[in-house]
């Protein structure tokens, strides 16, 4: 052994004197170093290009909530999970920020003509702002890193900068990157999925809103009208700029195919992960189909209200038309239900084929609810992995939302002319048409305005990712995640007599005949600590500097 490494550190030597009297060349043959690049502004716009890669997909979502319940209970939604010792959602973003700060880094020596790189500085300062909102979301307080660290630098132990800093920095990020990028009307169709000065405004107002709430029901810090204020200016700025509208382009399943092929490039969609066949690809089209991202639960489908009346189903006068038949449930409701749920009978079509939808629980798209979600299922015929559908990660009515929430979050109120603007906007877009939402209309049937608001928010972006971040920051969360899990009614009704169930669903049901999913005695949540994500114990370990770990954990 001895001899072993001795003969290592004399071949070590050797190297090291050769090195002394010759010009050895070190660069990577595969890849160009910066020595080689960041000469033009093509350069930049192909380092800006790699940051689009990196962007969220289409995931199983929501089941982390109260809306929606894959083919087994989610420890997340159900409060029986632990601190994980890594997690990629901390990891791969510290990774992305180092390649956008790269990109900033290098701008500020480019000897060329700032003006051929300023777009791309600006993508890259988007990009670190989202990928800062992406942790931000998840584990409220992180380190704010600006620079490219390197094995010397003092930032790999950084410590955690408070949650109002991170807010700030992402808010101010987004504003200065707004001012130098594009309208959406200038993007060149060879450049369509570019990053937008409405990209950046959107998801100015979407952290603006998330950082307010949290600051109102949370009072991390007392300054959340001004917050409030930043999201209603930014959400009024993308809606002044008329560079966005409702898809309305397959009529009455507009709201249905805006998540699927039809949808792609409209103009709801404001940032978006693009895919083109051959090129690059995805599953999640026919994933849907198979049961697995998740089926509808009884709490969404009671959220969804009656159409000829506007009023709730709780309502003894809304026109609800109970149960019995195993599509009465969906008569004369928000047309959005029956383009979110697929109703027993329905013709359809997905990746692998026409099919009618049955009932049977393990009959495809399976479900433990008995509710199946239409919503995302392709149409184009394809191989399990050949979806192209692109994923629309902004969109125009999550703005008009945004808008209202933040009006009446501000001021305890909200006027019908804001009402007529967002709300109901989104509720008349094409194949919707519900009734208008007004104070009038709430006064004179007992309802909240602030649940109504709400649950338009919750049905509109059903199953896009925004439910428990949702109940997170209004902190009703301790009150609704405790709750049963429930599915359809089962008991009298024609579910019963035609015995849909399978062996994942033994038949429990609650007093009022409903299907109990997971019971509240195998849910739970415990405030603050439920409320946060950990960091992980890894990262914590590797530098203490990090911690203490967010409250509870």
């Amino acid at each position: 052994m001895k001899k072993y490494i001795s003969t290592i550190v004399k071949g070590a030597l050797l190297l090291l004197l050769l090195s002394g009297c010759q010009k050895i060349d070190l660069s990577p043959k595969d890849e160009l170093n910066d020595g080689q690049f960041w000469k033009s502004g093509t350069d930049f716009q192909k380092a800006a290009n790699q940051l689009y890669s990196t962007v969220e997909v289409l995931a199983v979502q929501d089941v982390n909530s109260d809306i929606s319940y894959e083919l087994m209970a989610n420890n997340i939604s159900n409060g029986t999970w632990s601190a994980p010792d890594n997690d990629a959602d901390w990891s791969s973003r510290f990774s992305d920020l180092r390649n956008c700060n790269k990109i900033i880094e290098k701008a500020a020596s480019y000897a060329g003509n700032p003006a051929e790189i300023e777009r791309y500085v600006a993508e890259a300062r988007f990009f670190r702002a989202y990928n800062y909102y992406r942790l931000y979301k998840k584990f409220n307080s992180v380190p704010i890193i600006t620079e490219v660290l390197n094995t010397e630098s003092a930032g790999l132990y950084a410590k955690r900068d408070s949650q109002a800093a991170v807010e700030d920095f992402i808010l101010k990020e987004l504003e200065e990157a707004s001012v130098k990028l594009p309208l959406q009307s200038k993007v060149s169709a060879d450049e369509l999925g570019r990053v937008t000065q409405g990209a950046a405004l959107a998801l100015k107002a979407r952290v603006a809103l998330f950082a307010a709430t949290w600051a109102k029901y949370h009072q991390h810090r007392t300054d959340a009208a001004q917050l409030f204020d930043q999201a209603i200016n930014a959400a009024e700025r993308v809606m002044a700029s008329n560079e966005y509208s409702l898809y309305a382009g397959a009529g009455n399943e507009s709201y249905r195919k805006l998540f699927i092929d039809n949808g792609d490039d409209s103009k709801e969609g404001i940032f978006d992960n693009r895919y083109a066949l051959d090129i690059r690809t995805h599953p999640t089209g026919t994933s849907v189909f198979w049961g697995w991202r998740g089926s509808p639960t009884r709490k969404l489908a009671d959220m969804y209200l009656s159409k000829t009346t506007g009023l709730p189903i709780e309502k003894s006068n809304s026109g609800f038309k109970g149960y019995e038949k195993m599509t009465d449930e969906f008569i004369d409701r928000d047309p959005r239900m029956a383009q979110t749920m697929l109703i027993p009978g329905t013709a359809a079509l997905s990746p692998e084929g026409p099919f009618t939808a049955a009932p049977d629980f393990s009959v495809r798209p399976e479900t433990r609810t008995g509710y199946k979600l239409w919503k995302f299922m392709g149409e184009i015929k394809a191989l399990s992995t050949q979806s192209t559908y692109d994923v629309h990660l902004i969109r125009y009515a999550e703005v008009l939302l945004i808008l209202a929430e933040a009006t009446f979050e501000k001021n305890g109120a909200i006027g019908d002319d804001v009402l007529q603007k967002t709300i109901n906007v989104v509720r008349a877009r094409t194949g919707v048409n519900m009734p208008p939402l007004t104070n009038a209309f709430v006064t004179a049937n007992g309802l909240n305005m602030q649940t109504e608001i709400r649950r338009e928010r919750t049905v509109e972006l059903a199953f896009e990712g925004y439910r428990r971040d949702d109940l997170r920051r209004w902190k009703t969360a301790e009150v609704e995640l405790v709750k049963p899990i429930l599915g359809i009614k089962y008991k009298g009704t024609e579910y019963e007599s035609r015995k849909v169930l399978n062996a994942g669903n033994p038949g429990l049901i609650d007093a009022s005949g409903f299907l109990i999913v997971e019971p509240a005695s195998s849910r739970f949540f415990t405030a603050p600590r439920h409320y946060y994500y950990p960091v992980p114990l890894s990262e914590v370990f590797l530098n203490p500097a990090l911690a203490p770990n967010n409250p509870g954990w």
